[in-house]
C-alpha cells in the first residue's frame, strides 16, 4: 500500500468516528432483526453454552431453560419464589447470581427479567440464563445490528470487509476459510500474498465494499465493521440477498474488541481459538498493569495522541481505540472532554500542555534523520509544550502505524508499546522516539501475539 492510500485510510477512520453516532441511530430495526432459535446458558467471562430449539414448542422461557438443561445433562434448582439458584453445579453467591436476561427486537441492550419466568421466548431476539455479578451484564449475544450470533451452521467461505476483521480471522486460525478481503487487508503477510495472487478475492476497499465482488465469492458469511456507514448499508443489502452477514461493534475499548473476537469465533465455530486469543490478551494487559502501577513507574501522564504533525491536527478525544488503550496504563488524555477524533485549532495544544505526544503517521520512515526533521519542524504551538521541551514526542510510523489503528487481536502489542512510551522506567527495554517496522524488537510480553 502506498503512502497516499495509508493516509486516506487514516482519514477514513477519523471520519468514521464522526459519522458513527449518526449511523448508530438507524442500525437496529425491529422488522429486520432475526430471532435466535434456542437459548444461551452463560457462566460468565464469555463461557457460554448454546442450545438449539424451536421456540414455538415452548410456552415460556422457563420451559426452554428446562429443555436446555435436560438436553445438556445439567441440573437446575429454584428457590421458593421460583428464582434460579443453581445451574450445572454453579450456585448463587453473595457476589453473583443467575437470572434471565433478554434482548428485545430492535435493540442491542440486555434487559433483566425477574421470576417467575413465564415470558414467551418468541417475544425476544434472544434469551440468556446468565450468571453475573451486580452491575455487570451477560456475554454479548447479538451483533451491532441486533442479530443473534448463535445458531449458525459451520462456515467454510468467509469474507472480511476490514483489516481488523481479517486479523481476527487469522488469529483464530481461520485463514483457510477466508475467500474475500478488503484491499487494505495487508496483515498477516499470508493473507496479503493470497490476495495479490488471486487466491483470495479483493472485494473492494475498506470504505467502499462491492456487493458484486462480495457475492461473487459465494460467501457463507460476511463480517463488517459498524464504524463504517458503507458497511452498515452493505450488511442490509447482503441480508436482503439472503447472505449471512455480521456487523461487529466499534472497537473503541478493550471489552468491545474482545467481544468482536468472541463474536467471530462463535459465528464460524472457532470458539476455542477465540477464547485463547482473548485470554492471552487479558494476561498481557494484567502483566503490563502490574509493571505500570508501581512507584518506580511514576504518576499519571498527560498524553496527546495525533494522526499528523500539522498546525491543526486530528487528535484523539475519548472513545477512540488509542485513548482507551492508553487509559489502561495511568495516563490522562488531555483532550478527553471531546469524543472521537477531533480537528483542533492550534491554540488548544499549548493550553492542554501534554507531557507526552504520540504521533501516528505514514508519511515518515523510522529513521533518526526523519524523526529529527519532524521534531524540529513541528509548529510553534507544539513546541510550547512540556512534551516538546523535554523530548517526549514519539512517532509511530510504517507498519506500526497500521498496528495501532486496528482494533483487533494484536491489541496486546499496542498496549505494550503504549505502556512503554508512557512509563519507560517500568521496563527493561527502552523504545526509541520513532517506531516503525521494527516494533516487535521492543516487545517482551506480547511478541507471540503477532498471529502471522
Amino acid at each position: 500500500m502506498d503512502d497516499r492510500s495509508r493516509v486516506t485510510l487514516s482519514i477514513a477512520i477519523v471520519l468514521a468516528g464522526v459519522l458513527l453516532a449518526v449511523a448508530a441511530a438507524s442500525l437496529v430495526s425491529e422488522a429486520e432483526t432475526d430471532q435466535a432459535s434456542g437459548t444461551v446458558i452463560d457462566y460468565g467471562d464469555r463461557d457460554t453454552l448454546w442450545t438449539d430449539a424451536d421456540l414455538s414448542g415452548y410456552g415460556t422461557a422457563l420451559d426452554l431453560l428446562e429443555y436446555a438443561c435436560e438436553f445438556n445433562g445439567l441440573s437446575v434448582t429454584f428457590d421458593d419464589d421460583g428464582a434460579i439458584t443453581e445451574i450445572g453445579g454453579v450456585a448463587n453467591t453473595d457476589t453473583a447470581e443467575w437470572g434471565l436476561w433478554v434482548v428485545y427486537p430492535g435493540s442491542i441492550e440486555w434487559v433483566h427479567l425477574d421470576a417467575p419466568y413465564d415470558y414467551d421466548p418468541e417475544e425476544f431476539t434472544i434469551t440468556s440464563w446468565s450468571y453475573v455479578a451486580e452491575g455487570e451484564e451477560p456475554t454479548v449475544a447479538v451483533d451491532y445490528s441486533g442479530n443473534p450470533i448463535y445458531g449458525y451452521q459451520q462456515k467454510f467461505r468467509v469474507v472480511s470487509l476490514s483489516p481488523s476483521i481479517t486479523e481476527i480471522l487469522a488469529s483464530v486460525k481461520a485463514e483457510n476459510v477466508v475467500v474475500g478481503v478488503d484491499s487494505y487487508s495487508n496483515y498477516p503477510q499470508s493473507i496479503a500474498d493470497a490476495a495479490a495472487s488471486g487466491d483470495i478475492a479483493v472485494v473492494g476497499s475498506y470504505t467502499s465494499p462491492s456487493f458484486e465482488l462480495i457475492t461473487g465469492t459465494n460467501p457463507d458469511v460476511v463480517f463488517a465493521d459498524s464504524s463504517q456507514r458503507s458497511h452498515t448499508n452493505m450488511v442490509s443489502q447482503l441480508r436482503s440477498a439472503s447472505v449471512d452477514s455480521v456487523l461487529l461493534y466499534p472497537g473503541e475499548d478493550l471489552e468491545s474488541i474482545m467481544d468482536n473476537i468472541f463474536i467471530v469465533g462463535t459465528v464460524i465455530n472457532y470458539g476455542m481459538a477465540a477464547e485463547e486469543v482473548i485470554d492471552d490478551t487479558y494476561e498481557v494487559i494484567d502483566l503490563l498493569a502490574d509493571k505500570v502501577f508501581t512507584p518506580e513507574a511514576g504518576g499519571t501522564v498527560d498524553l496527546m495522541i495525533s494522526l499528523d504533525p500539522d498546525i491543526s491536527p486530528w487528535v484523539s478525544g475519548s472513545d477512540t481505540y488509542m485513548s482507551s488503550i492508553s487509559s489502561l496504563f495511568n495516563s490522562n488524555n488531555v483532550f478527553s472532554e471531546w469524543g472521537g477524533w477531533v480537528h483542533l485549532t492550534s491554540d488548544r495544544i499549548p493550553y492542554a500542555n501534554p507531557e507526552k505526544i504520540i504521533i501516528i503517521t505514514t508519511e515518515y520512515s523510522a529513521t533518526q534523520e526523519e524523526y529529527d526533521y519532524l521534531y524540529e519542524n513541528l509548529p510553534a504551538q507544539w513546541k510550547d509544550t512540556d512534551a516538546w521541551r523535554n523530548g517526549e514526542v514519539y512517532v509511530i510510523c510504517e507498519s506500526a502505524a497500521d498496528l495501532v489503528q486496528r482494533f483487533g487481536p494484536r491489541t496486546a502489542q499496542v498496549a505494550e508499546l503504549t505502556a512503554m512510551i508512557l512509563h519507560p522506567d517500568a521496563f527493561d527495554t527502552e523504545v526509541p522516539k520513532i517506531i516503525g517496522d521494527d516494533y516487535e524488537d521492543y516487545l517482551e510480553f506480547s511478541t507471540y501475539m503477532s498471529y502471522d
